[in-house]
């Protein structure tokens, strides 16, 4: 079981606080090198070769939540969010907006969770988007890296799956 649905079933089984959960979510998000486990986890050998595309920082997680106003209370009430424009085209789902980022909140149609997260680049659009795809899957094949461009908020995105089936999205930094 991976470690994100470890920690919804400890939310589920009231084994956790919804706080607790939230701090737990954003430790997952934080830099390995960060938590000091940089050299444990191979820093050495991803150091060998330059990446695919130079990641600058976690751009947006999208949440499914069984009450959007609920969530957005307490994500204003905790953070100060703003809410912003719609989440999806066609969802009555919103972002709730931070200076640098934000978190997309739509209803669940059952159990909550985590839909994705979106790690920021210095530019794509809808070309290099889809040069970037094709870069992702010649060399990790496994990801099924796909271009996309949402009309929502109008940008273009690569959308690929990791090794463990987390969705991961890659976005502009000055995109929504």
């Amino acid at each position: 079981m991976d470690s994100i649905d470890a920690l919804f079933d400890q939310y589920d089984r009231g084994r956790m606080t919804r706080r607790g959960l939230m701090q737990a979510i954003a430790m997952l998000a934080l830099p390995a090198t960060v938590l000091g486990a940089g050299a444990a986890m191979g820093a050495n050998a991803a150091a060998d070769s330059a990446p695919i595309v130079r990641g600058l920082g976690v751009n947006h997680v999208g949440l499914l939540v069984g009450d959007i106003e609920r969530s957005y209370t307490f994500y204003h009430r905790l953070f100060g969010v703003k809410k912003g424009w719609p989440a999806t085209n066609t969802g009555k789902g919103v972002h709730l907006d931070f200076p640098t980022g934000y978190i997309s909140v739509d209803a669940a149609r059952g159990k909550s969770a985590i839909t994705h997260f979106s790690i920021s680049i210095d530019h794509i659009d809808q070309d290099s988007a889809k040069k970037l795809a094709d870069k992702i899957n010649e060399e990790l094949p496994d990801a099924k890296a796909r271009a996309a461009f949402q009309a929502n908020d109008g940008v273009s995105t690569v959308n690929l799956v990791d090794p463990d089936g987390f969705h991961v999205q890659i976005s502009p930094i000055k995109g929504r």
